[in-house]
This record gives structure tokens, C-alpha cells and sequence, in this order.
């Protein structure tokens, strides 16, 4: 968590810095059909959310078999303004989009090909950029924290979704996972830390199949190496 927390810092570093360049609610909410309403419960479990339903290893189950999935993503770190993006995976490959500053900025990461780009689609121009900083995709985060032992602390309600709610310990602090039951998909990650208190919050979710024009620049676009300087632009 700690080390994708620091991509996910670098990484919107990277596109604030292309801007410049180029120039939950929990409790009342109804649940979802088929989910019994429930209030918040803190009971520790480390095997079963604390209602007896469903198991980590059930949820984590269902995470691994997303192929496909859209979502938004409101990510708010202490000091900061709040970021929100929008985000599309399939297979091994995710496209990302944000706006700041006015301008538009998709980011598409292509797994297979271990390539990202950075596609400014007002100027039709692109830039290469490090794949190794590529951030993980929301399925990803969920699914990698089994390496940290999970401890269920309860289960909550946000926006509808019945949520097995994880802790964990990280190098640099507490972690938390709200864990949507019904697909292993997350909807609010938090950690803590000396500076404070870093949130993701995941909202309006389609699991439909996303076509793979999608993970493609325009053939005319101009790609420019990250290591060959920032571009000039008017």
C-alpha cells in the first residue's frame, strides 16, 4: 500500500507538472438489491467478515475475476486539493482520465507492451513515459494486500455496497480497505500516517466490457520521449 501510495503521489506529480508545461456516505445510505440492511459493526475477525458472510479469501476471489471494470476515482492526500479521475481497466491494460488547470490529459498504460504514454488530445501530442510508474489499477490494490495479513475490523455501508472492512500494517503507517462484498472490488482506501490521513475513494463503477480501441493513442498523434526534455509549447 505504502509503495503504491508513492506512485500514486509521483504519478499525479507528473501530470500537475504537464498541466504547467503544456499551459461516502456511511450508514442511512439503502443497500444494494439483493444486500439485507445493516448497521456498522467494529467485532475483529481475521477469517470472515464480522456478519458470518462472506470470507477474505471469497472477496479476493471475486477481485482476481474482474476483467473489466470503469470507475472514478477521488483520491485526497493531507495539504493537498482532492484529484479525481476516471479510470478504465481490462486486462493488463488501464487508461486514465483528468482534467487540471483546464486541461485535459489521458494517460494509457499498455501491460503487454510494458509502455505508458502521457496524450494531451488538444495538442493530438503524446509522451512516453516511465512504465515502471505506472500505478495499479483498483483491482490490483485490492487484490495485493493479502501479502499484509488482513484483519477484518467490521463491515459498513457506502453508497448502497455492503463492505467487509480490512485493517493492516504498512512500513509507514495504519492502512484501511472498504471492500465491496458482493464483487471484491474496494471503495474507500485509507493510510496514516506522521502527515496525516491519505484517502482513495472509488464511485460509479460499470463492470461492462470496455472496447480496446480504448488502451490506443490516435495514429496521427506525435509521441515524444519523456527523456528528451518537456516540450515547447505555445
Amino acid at each position: 500500500m505504502v509503495e503504491k501510495s508513492k506512485k500514486w503521489t509521483l504519478f499525479v506529480g507528473l501530470l500537475l507538472i504537464g498541466v504547467i508545461v503544456s499551459a461516502g456516505c456511511i450508514g442511512d445510505t439503502p443497500t444494494e438489491e439483493g444486500e439485507a440492511s445493516q448497521a456498522s459493526t467494529t467485532e475483529t475477525s481475521t477469517a470472515t467478515s464480522s456478519d458470518g458472510g462472506t470470507s477474505l479469501s471469497d472477496i479476493f476471489g471475486k477481485a482476481k475475476g474482474i476483467t473489466s471494470v470503469k470507475y472514478d476515482m477521488v483520491m485526497t492526500s493531507p495539504g493537498e486539493p482532492s484529484v479525481t479521475s476516471t479510470v478504465w481497466m481490462k486486462g493488463d491494460n488501464m487508461r486514465m482520465e483528468m482534467t487540471a488547470e483546464g486541461q485535459k490529459m489521458i494517460t494509457i498504460m499498455n501491460g503487454n507492451k510494458q509502455e505508458m504514454y502521457m496524450y494531451y488530445p488538444g495538442e493530438n501530442m503524446a509522451m512516453k513515459m516511465d512504465f515502471s510508474q505506472a500505478p495499479e489499477s483498483a483491482v490490483e490494490e485490492a487484490v495485493s494486500i493479502e501479502q499484509y495479513n488482513p484483519t477484518v475490523i467490521g463491515t459498513d455501508t457506502i453508497d448502497g455496497k455492503l463492505c467487509t472492512v480490512v485493517e493492516y500494517a504498512s512500513p509507514e503507517g495504519s492502512a484501511k480497505m472498504w471492500i465491496w462484498q458482493k464483487h471484491g472490488f474496494p471503495i474507500r482506501m485509507e493510510i496514516t500516517t506522521p502527515e496525516g490521513t491519505s484517502r482513495m475513494e472509488f464511485k460509479n463503477i460499470d463492470f461492462g466490457d470496455i472496447p480496446d480501441s480504448m488502451f490506443e493513442l490516435p495514429a496521427d498523434a506525435e509521441i515524444m520521449e519523456m527523456s528528451s526534455g518537456m516540450p515547447n509549447m505555445p
